[in-house]
């Protein structure tokens, strides 16, 4: 099927697109689930028999990456249908962000806790919008603030 418009006609607008995200980039820190870590099982104290069994034996090693995304702040009054959505279910600031594959891939890789930028916390609300465009794919998520 012929296409409107030539190879190197998508390859300079994907690149256009690129070139935005990477000059409106920012960064961001993705804080993940820690991971318990267990540093000797005891074996010695048995609950009940003199010695105490709550001996703390484990640790948390605490997750997280920063990556870049494209950070837009959003009136809870938007006309965004996502935003309308979620506005019906969210009292707070809402704020979206559009970032690439592999920041994509870390969100969804065991439990992401919270998100901070601007010297806030936010909580992921909601799914991600896939967002592709001539093969360019960037992925949405949309954001509340936490107290």
């Amino acid at each position: 099927m012929a296409s409107l418009l030539s190879s190197l006609e998508i390859s300079g607008i994907t690149g256009i697109f690129e070139d935005i995200f990477d000059t409106f980039k920012r960064t961001i820190v993705i804080h993940k689930e820690p991971v318990k870590t267990i540093s000797q099982i005891n074996t010695e104290n048995l609950f009940g028999y003199g010695d105490s069994s709550n001996t703390v034996n484990y640790t948390y090693a605490p997750q997280s990456g920063s990556y870049f995304a494209k950070i837009s702040y959003v009136e809870k009054s938007s006309e965004d249908p996502y935003v309308r959505d979620l506005g019906t279910r969210i009292d707070s600031n809402i704020v979206r962000i559009k970032v690439k594959n592999d920041v994509r891939n870390y969100i969804q890789k065991g439990k992401t806790e919270k998100i901070t930028f601007d010297d806030k916390t936010f909580q992921i609300a909601g799914n991600e919008i896939v967002k592709n465009f001539l093969g360019s794919e960037f992925y949405i998520y949309y954001l509340k603030e936490t107290a």
